[in-house]
């Protein structure tokens, strides 16, 4: 199989061409979408929604409170919570009529209908809770709200009695037993009157012990007529400062059954549904769309794994076989004996070295004497793959400080030799625009079937251009997955303003360093591998 990355992600690119290709599916949820959402609006009942504010506080709503203080922060959630509970809502149930307006039955649902349409919020700097219920009509959403709102009131106005009766008793409890203890205090006075050669000290001391009592007995006294006045008419602890009316309801509804929650869903419902379906064959339609738009005889993929296949004793077929295919579209092309391909990326940072050194493998493997030149003297990285050396190179040839056989290196791979790129010259495109390189093509191409050039983008130096005028063709590489058939397009452009014949596209796709069984490409300066003269062919 050519494409061994089938069982990659599918990326986003991927999509768009899937997605093109069956536009008219997503159309069809879409539509099916918006046709359910309709029946499904037409039998959801509208609901109203009414809001009632009530404050803890028992303040006015023209009054302004205090700031929340921590016992509000502390106990809003209880208070919250109580509004939610369902010994609250079993006291609306019946009164409001809910089971013969909703159509229920059993008490279990009719707490669940009521706990979706009720939602209680805080408000804790003005120490509100605000009750929002949703029914069938206006007048009856208000009177829903009026009637939970009331009975937390009374509620609240119950607990406030019954901790004022609960205060009443208990002053009452402590002035008994303060009495208790002035009678027996004064008992012992009246037995130590009448018992001879009685402590003073004694007596002074019960005596004010029984002034200290009565005082503490008339101040519970007080408290507890306090209290009894508090009983009968206790300090509101909770009001409604603003009841819901009918003319202020709203009307709600799920916000997925408008017409743009629904085509929102229609739309992501189709695109997820059309990117499930089995997606065998869309890689050869990028393949295809590619070749027809730029009109190009080249367009393949180039795995990369970030080791070359120069290093790999036995390559994986997922690496080998979409290089293969490039090479038997590359045979295909109308050359003489030699021909001279120049690769570059279509885009300044695209990956371009690993796809050079690994095509240049697979027609080496075909029996095609085959030379690859690092010509991007700016950011030489192609002599990692081959284990060589960046110095000599191509710049020492053309400056003229080294003969050819000096510059170029025989890789361990048979029919295969690589020319380093060099120092960085102070001029690189006038050494590629020099009379040396001219005699340097015309000695090459007697000596191999193919000559891979690897070029910097056209987009960033002039030395592509130069580079692109002299080959026979011309490949971009471009990463599969964010390729832009507008950038391919300039590309294709700017090679044809230098009369360069632009071939096609290399589609570079990642794959698992696991599958190769080999270690990354080394970094640096490594050892030049053993060096063989330039064997012409014969």
């Amino acid at each position: 199989m050519i494409f061994g990355q089938s069982g990659a992600k599918l990326g986003w690119v991927d999509g768009l061409y899937l997605l093109r290709a069956r536009w008219p599916l997503v159309l069809l949820i879409g539509s099916l979408v918006l046709l359910v959402g309709a029946v499904v609006r037409s039998k959801t009942p509208r609901l109203h929604e009414a809001t009632v504010r009530i404050s803890l506080d028992g303040l006015d709503g023209s009054v302004k409170a205090p700031a929340a203080g921590p016992e509000f922060q502390m106990d809003r959630r209880s208070e919250a919570a109580e509004l939610w509970s369902r010994s609250l809502l079993s006291e609306v149930i019946a009164p409001c009529g809910l089971p013969a307006r909703w159509g229920f039955t059993e008490e279990e649902e009719g707490f669940r209908l009521l706990e979706s349409r009720l939602r209680v919020e805080s408000v804790p700097s003005q120490r509100l809770f605000v009750v929002s219920a949703r029914d069938l009509t206006r007048e009856h959403a208000a009177a829903l709200a009026n009637v939970i709102a009331g009975r937390f009131v009374a509620r609240k106005e119950s607990e406030a009695k019954a901790e004022a009766s609960a205060r009443v008793r208990r002053f009452e409890r402590e002035r008994d037993e303060c009495s208790g203890r002035i009678e027996a205090t004064e008992a012992r006075l009246v037995e130590l009157a009448k018992e001879e050669g009685a402590s003073s000290e004694e007596v002074a001391g019960l005596r004010r012990l029984l002034v200290s009592q009565r005082n503490l007995s008339h101040s519970l006294e007080a408290k507890r007529q306090m209290a009894l006045l508090e009983a009968k008419e206790p300090k509101p602890v909770a009001r409604v400062v603003s009841p819901a009316t009918a003319d202020q309801a709203v009307a709600v509804n799920p916000p997925w059954l408008g017409l743009p929650g629904l085509s929102v869903l229609g739309l992501v419902l189709g695109i997820v549904l059309a990117l499930s379906v089995r997606r065998g064959g869309m890689r050869w339609s990028t393949v295809a769309d590619l070749m027809r738009r730029l009109d190009v005889p080249v367009v393949g993929f180039a795995p990369l794994s970030g080791v070359s296949v120069v290093r790999m004793k036995e390559a994986p077929p997922s690496v080998l076989e979409p290089y293969r295919d490039v090479r038997n579209r590359l045979l295909r092309l109308p050359t003489g004996e030699c021909t001279l391909l120049t690769l570059m990326p279509a885009r300044r940072n695209d990956p371009v070295s690993e796809a050079v050194a690994n095509l240049a493998c697979v027609l080496a493997d075909a029996g095609r004497t085959v030379l690859v030149i690092d010509a991007d003297f700016r950011r030489p990285i192609l002599h990692g793959y081959f284990d060589a050396a960046q110095h000599p190179g191509l710049s020492d040839f053309l400056s003229g400080e080294m003969r050819l056989e000096e510059t170029v290196i025989r890789s361990w791979r048979p029919n295969l030799w690589f020319m380093p790129a060099g120092p960085l010259h102070a001029d690189p495109g006038g050494l590629l625009g020099g009379r040396r390189m001219d005699d340097l093509i015309w000695e090459l191409k007697r000596r191999f079937d193919f000559i891979l050039i690897a070029s910097p983008s056209i987009h960033a130096t002039s030395d592509a251009g130069l580079l692109a005028g002299l080959a026979d063709y011309t490949l971009a590489a471009t990463p599969y997955l964010g390729h832009s058939l507008r950038c391919l397009r300039e590309t294709k452009t700017a090679l044809e303003t230098v009369s360069a014949s632009f071939a096609g596209v290399l589609l570079t796709t990642r794959v698992e360093r696991a599958e190769t069984g080999e270690a990354p490409a080394p970094e640096g300066v490594v050892e030049i591998a053993p060096k063989a003269g330039i064997s012409p062919r014969k």
